[in-house]
Order: C-alpha cells, then structure tokens, then sequence
C-alpha cells in the first residue's frame, strides 16, 4: 500500500455536498484506504478564466494498492459523477476538481499523469492543508519549471520517458537571442504537444566564411526566461562539442528547394541547416517541428529532408510575428542603425504593394515583381539581393506570364548600424491584404500574419 496525498475542489452547486460524497465514494472504492483530511479552506481562482465563484479546497491523505493510473481513472469517474463534464476547459468552473499531489516517492511524467503534481508548491490552497495534515512539504519535490540539459540526459531519461508515458514532443530549434518571434512558436507547440522542448544553438555549420557567426547575438538568462514563460519542458543548450563530437564529418546535401535565392547567397548554408536540424530530430525524437514562416526556404528544405530521410516528424509553419511597422521580427534587427530601423519596412511594404495589386487582378508574375521593385528602389538604404516570387509550398521557380498565386520573397542588406544586417521576408500573394493592415506606403499591425 502506497501513502497518496489527493488535492480536493469545488466551486459549482453544492460545494461541500461534493466535497464529501467523493471522500464517502473514496472510503467505498476496493483497494483505497481514506486516512484522514483536511479541513476546508475558501480561495479565489487562480489563473485566467471566466467569471466564477471561489473553491473549497482540502487535502485528503489515502493508503492504496491501485497504481497511480487506475487511482486517476478512479478520481476522474468521481468527477463524471459530479457532473463535470469532460473534455473541460482549462480554468472552468467545476463540480468537483481531484488531483493527485503525491504517490508516495514516485515521479510519473506521462500523457495522462504527472507525479509529483507539477504546480503543487505554487498553491497555498495545497501547501495549507498538506501541512495541516502534517506533510514534511519542504522535502517534498518541486517542478523543475524549464529544464536546461545539455545531449546526454535529454537522449536517455527524459525523452525516453515522455515517449514511454506516450507523450506528443514537440520541438522549438532556435539559435538563442530569443523575441516574440520564437516565443510565438513554443506556445504554438505548448497548445498542440504534451512536452516541448526547444533549442538554443548558434549552428556553425550554417555560417560562411565573413558570415556574422562570433558577433549572432546571444544571451541564455533571457532565453530561459522566454521559454518559462512559455511553457518549454526542457531548454536543450548543447555545447559545439556535444552537437558535433570529435572526428563529426557528414553533412546532410540538399537540392532543388536549397538552390537560389538564400542557397545562391550562402554557399552551404542550407547544407549546414539540414545537418543540425537532422541531429535536433534524431536526438529530441520529437513528433512535431515548429519553424517561422519568414524563413519561407528554411521550412521548405527542412520539409523536403524530413520526407527524404524519413523523419517521422511532422514539420509545421507558424505565421511571422512582426513590429508595429510590419517589419519581421529577427534577431539580428538590434544591430539596425536609427536610419535605417526607419528604412527596412521597406522589404514588407514592397510584398504588400505587390499583394494588393493581386488582389485586384493583376496576375502577370513580372508586372507584380516590378510593381514590388518600385518600391524597394524608391528606399536607397536597402540593397536588394534577390526579390522572387516562387510556388507555395516548396518554393520552386514560377515561369513568366499569368500565374494563379505563389510567395512573394526579399531578401536586403542594411549598412548603417553596429554591423551591416541582412533580412528576410516573405508574403502570400493569395492572403487577403487586409490580413496584414498595410497601406501602400503605410504601416502593418504588430503581429499580422504572413
């Protein structure tokens, strides 16, 4: 018989009433024993949520023989039974609310279940009465929050035992200096997988010889913060040495969607990309990969490698996060000179100028490019390296003449700064312009999607 502390809470309809007829169908339930409880304390919500009334909250102290799954099917037909109706949303009201704080000095991270309850020391509506009930809570194990790791135990113990306790992984590769843009991402993972691990790692095998590999800004403490506040597992932070381990000779070749445009610009780059996000899957086993839209090619080659080497990974786009002049949010946008931070939302209002013309009928691809390259040439800071209008999805060339849609691409570099800056950005020519709230010669709400 293991000892097993369970958290108990109401805030619908007869509060107490279900407070005690679960404790009553507890001492009834074959193999649990109820010690003894706590009394009852009335606490506010926590968390966002609707509107609702405060709970009565206690803690009861059981003896059992049921492993920790079948007392969780256990506690959840007592909650149907209440009337709670499930699925539930999260931070709704409910009839009765159990959790399972502690099973004995077990740590269970599944899908279903996680041991010790994760938030437990976070409420006073917990600490209170398991310290009522005499619980030695101090030695008591507390969530780790987000974990930094470096290859070894994200290989074996944690990642083997999400995908023993059948967990969705989600993976966030990043290269630090993390904004909004990223964050973005690990919240689109944190909703849609069960674990989330993202990755900080300035990649070297990306960079080219005068490329700004030693001056990519970076800086972990804020990074660890990003990725707390959106709920990231675990924070995989390998050193050079841990990703590519002496004698580390192979390299990933990709093809037709890594030619031209940032594969023209950047000799090796995508090689370089493919090879660590190869070593990010292969280590992480993730189920799912969530990358940003405004490196429209990056997402293109990675999905073309995933199908090629058989990843099973599913690879998802997120929208661009932008600043409140539409420009896309990068990394490397601290190292804008005043001049030109003001200039380089010239790259969106050129997609947009020529986005807007699609949407009023225009169709031939060059008339669109030029329409677009007016208005990069009218900001004489930008330096154009290519402007391309390619087919969705893998990018591949669209001949001349009339075209049904397709992304809009740029590429410019910027001088006038700490260093010279080079961005990126990309936009649908089907996506309704009003999506993106740019007048032609205007700004673009912060956050639009791309």
């Amino acid at each position: 018989m293991e000892t097993v502390y369970i958290a108990l809470g109401s805030n619908v309809g007869d509060r107490e009433g279900h407070l005690a007829r679960a404790l009553d169908a507890l001492r009834a339930a074959p193999g649990v024993v109820v010690v003894r409880a706590s009394s009852w304390i009335e606490t506010a919500v926590v968390g966002e949520g609707p509107e609702q009334g405060p709970f009565l909250n206690g803690v009861a102290e059981l003896r059992t023989a049921l492993p920790p799954l079948a007392l969780l099917g256990l506690l959840r037909e007592l909650e149907r039974s209440a009337g709670r109706a499930f699925p539930h949303p999260r931070n709704h009201p409910r009839e009765l609310d159990l959790d399972l704080i502690f099973y004995g000095d077990q740590r269970l991270d599944t899908r279903e279940l996680v041991v010790p309850h994760p938030r437990w020391h976070e409420r006073a509506f917990g600490r209170q009465p398991l310290e009522e009930l005499g619980g030695d809570v101090a030695s008591r194990p507390r969530a780790r929050g987000t974990e930094v790791v470096d290859a070894a135990p994200l290989r074996g113990e944690r990642v083997a035992t999400w995908l023993e306790g059948g967990c969705l992984i989600g993976l966030v590769p990043t290269m630090g200096s993390l904004h909004e843009g990223p964050a973005s991402l690990m919240r689109a993972a944190r909703a849609e997988c069960d674990r989330v691990i993202a990755t900080v790692f300035v990649n070297p095998l990306q960079f080219g010889a005068g490329e700004d590999f030693d001056a990519y800004p970076r800086g972990m403490e804020r990074d660890l913060e990003i990725c707390a506040d959106a709920g990231v597992d675990v924070l995989f932070a390998p050193g050079t040495g841990q990703m590519y381990g002496e004698g580390f000779c192979s390299r990933v070749a990709v093809g037709a969607e890594a030619e031209t445009m940032e594969g023209g610009c950047r000799q090796g780059h995508f090689s370089g990309v493919a090879t660590v996000v190869a070593r990010l899957f292969a280590m992480t086993r993730a189920h799912r990969a969530y990358f940003g839209d405004k490196d429209a090619q990056q997402v293109a080659v990675i999905r073309r490698m995933a199908v090629d080497l058989g990843f099973p990974v599913e690879v998802v786009p997120c929208p661009i996060v932008r600043e409140a002049d539409g420009l896309a949010m990068s990394s490397r946008n601290v190292y804008l000179g005043e001049a030109d931070r003001a200039a380089a939302s010239v790259l969106v209002r050129a997609l947009s100028s020529a986005q807007q013309q699609f949407a009023r009928g225009q169709r031939d691809r060059d008339a669109l490019l030029a329409r677009a390259r007016a208005v990069l040439d009218a900001e004489p800071r930008c330096a154009v390296d290519y402007l391309e209008i390619r087919r969705e999805g893998d990018l591949l060339p669209l001949g001349p003449g009339s075209i049904a849609g397709g992304r809009m691409l740029v590429a410019g570099r910027f001088t006038d700064g700490v260093q010279p800056v080079r961005l990126l950005d990309n936009l649908s020519l089907q996506a309704s312009p009003s999506a993106n709230d740019v007048p032609e010669g205007g700004a673009m709400r912060a956050g639009a999607e791309a």
